[in-house]
């Protein structure tokens, strides 16, 4: 099989597991429409503090979706030696990174779609022209995050804290990919369209750094030797 249908393959098996779960994405779910609840009453009827923190609330539960959803898959890929298996098999490692990157992908940009919804419904976001962009806006900052987490999981796979290492070594690469998301969905919800693009191109340039990355050394990180 070749690089991308074997990267297909594994990506198919991982969204799998999670729809069937429904475990790390049901509570990063909760958690955001907690989050968005609990600042609506705190802040009150002012619809221009609501919509202005909007962003800010919906990369914030990503963040908890991605060390969430990541941990979790790499945690049943890791049981009774599986990764092992799929090393020995597989004739490119390099699926094994693609296939992860694609399901926490598709994961996160479908999560970040319902945070949006829920923040429309909930916050009284205004739905402009401008908002048709939110969707590919989601789909570039899921594929840098993902990008990300699937490289860090790699370096923290064998740890005794792993769920404490995680979070830790993704905050501080993630920090940019949030910054510029939040920046470029602000400007989106302002109708300020042209503002987003150096923001957007600036996501464009973290996804393809870490994915890159992760073509180059993943195959060395993850060696099961």
């Amino acid at each position: 099989m070749s690089l991308l249908s074997d990267a297909v393959t594994l990506a198919r098996k991982d969204l799998l597991v999670e729809l069937r779960a429904r475990q790390a994405m049901a509570s990063a779910a909760a958690l955001a429409g907690i989050a968005l609840i609990l600042v609506g009453l705190a802040v009150g009827p002012q619809p221009d503090r609501l919509r202005a923190m909007a962003p800010a609330l919906v990369w914030i539960a990503l963040l908890y979706a991605a060390v969430s959803v990541a941990d979790r898959l790499e945690q049943i890929d890791r049981t009774d030696e599986a990764f092992t298996g799929l090393w020995l098999v597989l004739a490119d490692r390099r699926s094994l990174f693609i296939g992860r990157v694609l399901s926490l992908s598709t994961v996160l940009m479908l999560l970040q779609l319902a945070i949006w919804a829920a923040a429309v419904l909930l916050l009284d976001l205004p739905v402009r022209a401008e908002a048709i962009l939110i969707p590919p806006l989601s789909a570039l900052t899921a594929v840098a995050a993902a990008s990300a987490a699937a490289l860090v999981l790699v370096l923290v796979a064998d740890a005794n804290h792993r769920p404490l290492l995680l979070p830790v070594a993704l905050l501080p690469l993630l920090v940019p990919t949030f910054l510029a998301g939040v920046q470029a969905s602000s400007a989106l919800l302002e109708a300020r369209a042209g503002d987003a693009v150096g923001w957007v191109a600036t996501l464009a340039i973290e996804a393809a750094f870490f994915g890159g990355l992760g073509l180059l050394a993943y195959e060395t990180a993850a060696s099961p030797e």
